[in-house]
């Protein structure tokens, strides 16, 4: 995150929420504006208020931070002033936010851990995302599935696809499970996939490794097309015989689609 419109200084301030550094009113002002969903009351503290009066030269703000604090002041109306004195932010845009995050605080708890995850993952901090869909996944089979598609992200193949085939068994859905067996074929444990469902078949596999192909040309450059399309002509058989050559390119190229 890189927004210098006013003061800012080469020592950051760590937000731990999202694992980013800040060097600007701004820049706190913008994550604040857009990742409220990964506030919480612990986010204001008095190291915050510091790197605010001693490092950002705002001394005014820090101040009136410091009462609010120790009067220990809603957190709406706390980022909403920081919002107002940074002068990044108009005042319908802090009003605006002000209605968003009143509506967040209050989802129910499982929602709000939800979207954290979400929020989380798009900001590609995996380990965290984890971190708050492991909080519901026993009781919500979407952050189960997000849950697995972050340790995809993270090339943790099996536990990936231990926790996909656990969905499976929740829902039965053979999407589900074919998410899996890519994940297994990836981690090298491919067989393991007929622990999760013992009427898995070939012609149902051949399926799955024509989708793994699938999926490696739309990644694959222009001029490489052709190599991969010749391998449809050969039919279902030599598929399944020649993915696992073509496994090793697509392994850093394969991304989940949510």
């Amino acid at each position: 995150m890189v927004i210098y419109c006013g003061k800012s200084n080469n020592n950051p301030y760590y937000i731990k929420e999202a694992d980013l550094n800040i060097k600007s009113i701004q820049e706190l002002a913008y994550f604040i504006y857009n990742y409220a969903i990964l506030i919480s009351n612990s986010f204001i503290t008095k190291n915050l208020i510091l790197y605010i009066d001693s490092s950002l030269k705002l001394p005014r703000l820090a101040s009136d931070l410091n009462e609010m604090f120790n009067k220990k002041a809603n957190l709406t109306d706390i980022l909403t002033h920081i919002l107002a004195n940074s002068n990044f932010y108009n005042d319908e845009e802090i009003s605006q936010f002000r209605m968003k995050l009143l509506k967040l605080l209050s989802l129910p708890e499982e929602e709000y851990i939800l979207r954290a995850g979400d929020k989380l993952f798009q900001l590609k901090k995996y380990e965290k995302a984890i971190s708050q869909y492991s909080k519901i996944s026993k009781k919500n089979d979407l952050a189960l599935l997000r849950l697995a598609f972050s340790y995809a992200k993270l090339q943790f193949y099996e536990n990936a696809a231990n926790y996909l085939g656990e969905l499976y068994r929740r829902t039965r859905s053979l999407d589900i499970l074919k998410e899996a067996y890519f994940c297994f074929k990836l981690n090298g444990t491919v067989d393991r996939i007929y622990e999760f469902d013992e009427h898995i078949n070939e012609s149902l596999l051949a399926d799955w490794e024509y989708d793994i192909v699938s999926r490696i040309i739309k990644v694959r450059k222009s001029d490489e097309m052709k190599e991969f399309e010749d391998i449809f002509l050969m039919g279902s058989s030599y598929i399944k015989e020649s993915v696992s050559s073509l496994i090793k390119i697509w392994k850093e190229k394969y991304r989940f689609v949510d």
